[in-house]
């Protein structure tokens, strides 16, 4: 659960649904209200900095930016005694002042001071580690087309190792499809001899190489769906072909080279119970029932006021993890993904005459605007023929990162 769920959080339990004609304009308001605070709280048994996320609900009138608390006085208590106190980061992300792992054998408590309130959870364990066996894709044919749905499978399941959740974070990698190495001084000044002549036909072009990073580029997100399964009742006693995330064949993600690291949480039954029922809201096929439930109880509550509504669960969890790189050759897709924008070309047969002077709807001058104002790209040139890209088609760094990551494998 991340604060981007906050909102769909907010829609379902705490507002009252109203029915209405799909096929008629719909402006929602909320009818009942109730600020409540919002908890995401997950330790793990990894040696790190923990973090936990706090905010406060807000109306479906007031827009879907999340009301972030930002002077809480957070901390976990151990039965060993530890206390692990956090500090505000930014935007209602609360961060460990020390790094620290959960344990087994030791159960933790959260504790929440807030604006004069206290706040609590119940006490929690640490269930048996299992570690995954593999994370995999297989090229298959569904209903949404062809496409690499990608699996998880885990090993042997020991002890109380009976609930997983799962979330992925994905990186994939982008080369400008219209990359040109090098780029040409606009300077109007150093122009002025050469505007009669054609500066690509004379002998003072002033060319720079462009930053290698502009040609290869990264972009991740992360999962926002909540994964939750189970082998309570199942011969096996692993996570077989578990379903993550499917990816159809002609998306760009698989263009050049595509990663995803996969995260598994073993959990308890009644964290897993949580967010089983998150995720039935977060179905679209639940957004007009009329017998939704007004509110799911975590196991966070007020200690000085039964009645409050606290949303969210306070979970420890052992945690493991698994990262694969792919692209579409690898799963034998014959046609190779699009580029993720639109790539015209631009072309100019005298494009040393376009510096000034010119008139304002020369199309000449229209040109060197777009080089000048709008971040367009020199693609290439062919004697006094000159080619011109949008910026994302020739330099990627204008809409991601040109930093390769630490774990990337070409």
């Amino acid at each position: 659960m991340n604060f981007k769920k906050n909102y769909i959080i907010i829609c379902f339990l705490l507002l009252t649904t109203m029915l209405f004609d799909c096929t008629e304009p719909f402006n929602a308001v909320t009818e009942t209200f109730e600020d409540a605070l919002v908890i995401e709280a997950t330790i793990t048994d990894e040696l790190k900095t923990q973090e936990i996320k706090l905010s406060r609900t807000i109306a479906l009138e007031e827009g879907s930016e999340p009301n972030y608390v930002t002077s809480a006085q957070v901390s976990i208590e151990g039965s060993n005694s530890m206390v692990y106190n956090f500090e505000h980061t930014a935007y209602g992300v609360y961060e460990s002042a020390e790094q620290f792992q959960a344990q087994l054998g030791v159960s933790y408590k959260l504790k929440i001071a807030v604006n004069g309130r206290q706040y609590s959870s119940s006490t929690q364990v640490l269930p048996s580690k299992v570690e995954i066996e593999k994370v995999y894709g297989e090229l298959i044919n569904i209903e949404n087309g062809l496409g690499v749905q990608i699996f998880v499978d885990s090993e042997e399941a020991q002890g109380n190792a009976n609930y997983f959740r799962y979330e992925y974070e994905e990186t994939y990698q982008i080369i400008a499809k219209n990359h040109f190495p090098f780029d040409l001084v606009l300077d109007p000044e150093e122009w002025a001899d050469d505007v009669q002549t054609g500066l690509f036909c004379s002998e003072r072009p002033i060319w720079v190489r462009r930053p290698l990073n502009e040609k290869t580029c990264y972009l991740s997100d992360v999962s926002n769906d909540i994964f939750v399964t189970s082998i309570n009742g199942v011969n096996e006693s692993r996570v077989l072909k578990y379903p993550i995330r499917f990816i159809q064949a002609d998306d760009h993600l698989l263009r050049d080279r595509y990663s995803i690291l996969v995260k598994q949480f073993v959990q308890s039954a009644d964290a897993n119970n949580f967010y089983k029922i998150l995720k039935e809201f977060g179905d679209d096929e639940s957004l007009l029932i009329e017998n939704q439930p007004g509110f799911v109880q975590g196991n966070i509550f007020s200690e000085v006021n039964e009645n409050e509504k606290v949303i969210g669960f306070f979970d420890v969890s052992s945690m493991s993890s698994k990262r694969i790189f792919f692209n579409y050759k690898d799963f034998e897709i014959e046609r190779k993904p699009s580029y993720l924008f639109e790539c015209d070309e631009f072309r100019d047969y005298n494009f040393g005459a376009i510096g000034p002077p010119f008139t304002e709807h020369d199309e000449r001058g229209f040109l060197f605007r777009l080089l000048k104002d709008h971040g367009y790209k020199f693609f290439g040139q062919d004697m006094c023929v000159v080619f011109i890209v949008k910026a994302e088609c020739g330099n990627c760094t204008s809409f991601a990162s040109g930093e390769k990551p630490l774990f990337w494998e070409d």
